[in-house]
């Protein structure tokens, strides 16, 4: 069975994956009596109350009930739950990622929903549904990808005469020969986001969990992760990014809006919030093609994917699974979560996002720009395999961050970062009981 397999692989000693109990998916009694199934729905994105809508609109035997659980607490909120153990106050859909996915499913907090998700597999885009299984087990409907790309404040470059990066390298030529010395920032990093680092090791072909056998294998310092680290340090030793945290949001987006950093590595989840925040700037940004990492011909996106998912515990599992599939590809829920305004601007994870790409396209931040934008976004629906994370995910990435800060205040080395998390992500593993092979 599929199931024992992850079991074995996570270290969990009960009925994690396949589920807990048995009867969970039978109504309640006097259920018929009393009307249609009303299931809780946490999330705090934008658009969801719309999406919400539009499901309770078109079914009577389901209902959902939007209860609106910041992101920063969701998976600590629904843990508790879990712990408390009372079905009748447990959400039946929680919006999650890949990232702290594997690790839910491991504890047993979320469902194993893979032959809910297979009969269904055909609406997603290539690679959505694999981004959210370990070892055969599907454990989230995907609802959401992130297709990188960059965007340039293009009198930057006009005034100099500049064409734009197509290489981390060429970047940082650019910052130290024209940008520097005006006192332009090429980029920003936060202190408490290590995403960049992540998310380019992985452009890059890093692998840091796999799975061999019955055992995890962990790997951060391979080369692509070390390389990754080497255009970090350097954007950090040359002096040549801002450091301004997205928890002082306000002051990040006036230095962007001021034409103080020259470009920024985007989604399109992030681009409303620019369209917002502009003023001086607006109809002056373009998006380029993402930058290319060593030995690559074409760019790449590596990202997390979101997820919908159903709780263990949740009172009617089946219905929850088919209730999240249908807000995932139904084209009102899809279009409330695209609209870069009322929503949050998500690219969908659907077999075709075609139909929604005008809509995530921000007209005036972009200006004359968009129509050529809304290309560079299809284009970059072109994502890195492979790529999981392992049971002890999200204690991995609060170490991750808090080293990463370290090293963006200049207290150790990028690549000691790396070092640091490979002893640290083993013994944290084995600490759990969890086998792992090096």
């Amino acid at each position: 069975m599929k199931s024992l397999r992850w079991l074995a692989l996570a270290g969990v000693l009960s009925l994690a994956a396949c589920g807990g109990d048995p009867a969970a998916s039978s109504p309640p009694v006097g259920q018929a009596a009393t009307g249609p199934v009303t299931l809780d729905y946490w999330t705090d994105k934008q658009g969801a109350e719309a999406a919400v809508a539009a499901f309770n609109a078109a079914h009577k035997d389901v209902q959902l009930n939007y209860v609106k659980v910041p992101a920063a607490d969701l998976v600590k909120n629904l843990r508790n739950a879990h712990k408390a153990g009372d079905k009748a106050t447990m959400p039946c859909v929680v919006q999650t990622d890949n990232r702290n996915g594997g690790q839910l499913l491991a504890e047993g907090v979320i469902k194993d929903i893979t032959q809910d998700v297979k009969g269904g597999a055909a609406k997603f885009s290539a690679g959505a549904v694999e981004e959210l299984t370990l070892a055969g087990i599907t454990y989230g409907v995907p609802d959401k990808r992130d297709p990188l790309f960059s965007m340039y404040y293009k009198p930057i470059f006009d005034k100099r005469g500049l064409k734009y990066p197509t290489t981390w390298e060429e970047l940082i030529e650019i910052g130290n020969k024209h940008l520097k010395k005006d006192g332009i920032a090429v980029f920003n990093l936060a202190g408490e986001d290590p995403s960049t680092l992540m998310g380019l090791a992985w452009q890059a072909g890093a692998r840091w969990y796999t799975v061999q056998g019955d055992a995890w294998k962990i790997d951060f310092t391979d080369e692509a992760s070390k390389w990754s680290a080497g255009i970090m340090q350097q954007l950090l030793d040359d002096d040549l990014v801002e450091k301004i945290s997205y928890a002082e949001y306000a002051a990040m987006m006036q230095q962007y809006d001021q034409g103080k950093i020259a470009m920024r590595q985007v989604s399109t989840w992030q681009l409303a919030g620019h369209q917002r925040n502009m003023k001086d700037s607006l109809g002056k940004w373009e998006a380029g093609p993402n930058l290319l990492v060593k030995g690559q011909s074409e760019p790449v996106s590596a990202a997390d994917t979101g997820a919908l998912s159903v709780p263990s515990l949740c009172k009617d599992p089946a219905k929850a699974a088919q209730a999240a599939i249908w807000l995932a590809t139904e084209s009102a829920p899809v279009a409330a979560m695209a609209d870069p305004v009322a929503g949050s601007g998500w690219y969908p994870a659907v077999a075709d996002p075609a139909p929604y790409l005008d809509a995530v396209v921000p007209k005036q931040l972009w200006g004359e720009h968009a129509e050529a934008g809304k290309k560079i976004i299809a284009d970059s629906d072109n994502f890195a395999s492979g790529w999981i994370y392992g049971p002890n995910s999200t204690a991995m990435y609060e170490e991750l961050a808090d080293k990463w800060g370290k090293a963006m205040n200049g207290e150790m080395k990028v690549e000691d970062v790396l070092t640091h998390m490979q002893q640290w992500t083993v013994a944290d593993l084995k600490q759990k009981g969890i086998k792992v092979v090096e």
